[in-house]
């Protein structure tokens, strides 16, 4: 039976992820300068407190999908959101300790010590933000079997991600244009400044979290029926929620050559089919097909041009180009906006051209700001226009690569988990080593001249090269749907 969800459940659900997505955008702009500037660590140290997090996340992540499908919580209040509350706690409690100097620490303290006390906080931090973001993810088949109901809650959700972004940016630009201080530039000084921006961050998140246990009512899932519906899993990528327009069955039909749809090379409605005999994948059939480990390579590549950009988008501008502090919160709130924009575009667009085209076209936009960045003057107002070309470029490839995810999984969708599972893996791992390598190779121990073409380096060869490898996995892919199209092999 179809469920009706009213207007309140849709924006209480939506407001449900609000503190996730704020922690996320500090975590990722400014935990590495918070570490590095006020804290005074080490390269190398601060590149660890990164690393511990993304590889607690790689292991939450899993085992809280697994966990939460269990009926641990047999109250009246429900798995999802008993699961959620705890994340949320777990969230709100630890947090704001990582951008507040170390309690019982002081100047003496050795960095070791330091260390040892903030990695349990990110592990907990980790934990629960992945608590809260899987059993969110997971009330929307709970609340509602209506494609349309489940797109509509997706796209409330990532509205509300979207405010999430300019709320952090749009409050650290406030609290560091009318902080008196007598330098233009981050030092230890600045601690306060970044106190009161995660404890307003925090706060307005909890605000929000407690709307959606006040005004959202769990729902008792029910069994799921045999008859499967075609139009929901890769129509819509759940991070950017961009429908794509089937066109025909060459482009649009599942990356894993074997599985069949009922198309005809024509255009179709979303249509009801009773499920074949034709044998499901098992996980580790996922390993024997090559077409898994070019998408690996490309979601790996996509999320760390994406992430490596967020992380030392502010270090670039900090001691690469010398611009006034308040800098790291404007230039990437114009990424954030242009992303956005750019991912509302990508919808007309991908009805001219094929997803392998729109991500190569991001892809030239990503190698387009790279090759700015590093000849880009300091001090230079050229940064807003770099920053709008990175912002389409990265949203464009982040776009992209999701939905060719859930292209190559298609109707398999019982391992579809482990296959998104596995992309995330790879994900976080890469991105935490490669901040760990990154930050022990900087020939600057602290703030010293060496530092400025060192991010200039970063912002364009090494997030260029990338991009480049990525761009070189997609044209791989290409020739290999080809190959199996003529041949019509089972890769």
């Amino acid at each position: 039976m179809d469920y009706t969800v009213t207007a309140r459940m849709k924006y209480s659900f939506g407001v449900g992820h609000v503190l996730n997505d704020l922690c996320a955008s500090m975590w990722f702009s400014y935990l590495l300068i918070f570490f590095h500037k006020i804290l005074q660590f080490s390269n190398s140290m601060a590149g660890n407190i990164l690393l511990v997090g993304q590889i607690a996340d790689g292991i939450a992540t899993p085992f809280v999908g697994y966990e939460s499908d269990k009926s641990y919580f047999a109250c009246k209040y429900g798995k999802r959101k008993s699961w959620h509350l705890v994340g949320t706690v777990c969230v709100a409690m630890t947090f704001p300790l990582l951008f507040l100097h170390c309690i019982g620490c002081n100047e003496s303290s050795p960095e070791y010590a330091q260390f040892i006390y903030y990695a349990p906080l990110v592990v907990i931090f980790q934990f629960g933000w992945a608590a809260t973001q899987i059993n969110h993810l997971a009330l929307i088949p709970d609340l509602t079997n209506n494609d349309e109901d489940r797109v509509s809650l997706n796209a409330i959700r990532y509205a509300f991600t979207v405010f999430s972004g300019i709320i952090v940016y749009g409050v650290a630009w406030g609290i560091l244009g009318m902080q008196d201080s007598s330098s233009d530039m981050l030092s230890p000084a600045d601690a306060p400044a970044f106190r009161n921006l995660v404890l307003s961050v925090v706060g307005i998140g909890i605000l929000f979290s407690i709307i959606f246990h006040v005004g959202l009512k769990e729902r008792k899932r029910q069994s799921t029926s045999v008859v499967i519906n075609e139009s929901n899993d890769d129509d819509v990528s759940q991070d950017h929620m961009i429908p794509s327009k089937r066109k025909s069955l060459s482009e649009n039909s599942p990356l894993l050559h074997g599985t069949k749809r009922q198309s005809s090379g024509i255009e179709y409605q979303s249509t009801a089919v009773v499920c074949t005999e034709t044998p499901a994948l098992s996980w580790f059939d996922w390993f024997k097909k090559t077409i898994f480990y070019q998408m690996a390579l490309l979601y790996m590549c996509t999320r760390l041009v994406v992430n490596l950009s967020q992380v030392y988008l502010t270090m670039y501008l900090t001691d690469s180009l010398f611009l006034n502090k308040t800098f790291i919160a404007i230039v990437p709130l114009v990424v954030y906006v242009s992303s956005f924009l750019a991912a509302v575009c990508v919808r007309p667009v991908a009805l001219f051209l094929k997803q392998e085209q729109i991500y190569l076209c991001g892809s030239l936009c990503v190698i387009g700001a790279c090759t700015w960045a590093h000849f880009l003057p300091e001090n230079s107002m050229q940064i807003f226009g770099l920053a709008v070309v990175l912002g389409i470029g990265t949203s464009t490839i982040l776009v992209m690569s999701l939905s060719m995810t859930a292209r190559l999984i298609g109707k398999e969708t019982r391992t579809g988990a482990f296959v998104y599972g596995a992309m995330s893996l790879t994900d976080k791992l890469s991105n935490g080593a490669a901040v760990v390598i990154i930050q022990n190779l900087n020939p600057c121990k602290c703030n010293c001249p060496l530092c400025a073409e060192y991010f200039r380096a970063i912002m364009s060869y090494v997030i260029g090269g990338i991009t480049i490898i990525a761009m070189m996995t997609i044209i791989s892919i290409i020739t290999t749907k080809r190959a199996c199209h003529t041949s019509s092999c089972r890769s």
